[in-house]
């Protein structure tokens, strides 16, 4: 209250699919197909998920969460689902399509990506300074 709005920093958080082939690629596609499934399933996000006409979904999600069927969860989430909630690009091309999804709306995005010290270092070497310009 009484802040002015350019001294607020925006940040939020980025589903991204990426790969250097086809193997890690359908592995982050597994792991955000069960991280959007998990998050709609919780009446939190229900608002959002309505939003998209996607309500029926999120009850169904919540009703198989509340029973322990986590398995079959990611089934209800489709192609659709999964580029309106997560950024998918190659390796090389993500800094691009992360502004192109991102750029005015947020000041600091956090990617869910599993990261490991010491691995993959010139990924995020390359991510860092095609964000940065660092």
């Amino acid at each position: 209250a009484g802040r002015d709005p350019a001294a607020c920093i925006i940040a939020g958080s980025a589903l991204v699919i990426t790969g250097h082939n086809a193997t890690e690629r359908a592995r982050m596609r597994a792991f955000v197909r069960q991280q959007i499934a998990f998050y709609a399933s919780t009446p939190t996000y229900r608002a959002v998920l309505e939003c998209h006409g996607w309500g029926e979904v999120g009850e169904e999600l919540s009703r198989l969460a509340a029973q322990q069927r986590w398995a079959e969860m990611t089934a209800l989430i489709d192609e659709t689902m999964m580029a309106t909630f997560a950024v998918e690009a190659d390796p090389a091309d993500l800094p691009a399509a992360l502004r192109e999804r991102y750029e005015g709306l947020l000041d600091r995005v956090a990617l869910y990506l599993p990261f490991v010290p010491g691995e993959r270092d010139a990924f995020w070497r390359h991510l860092a300074v095609s964000l940065n310009g660092a």
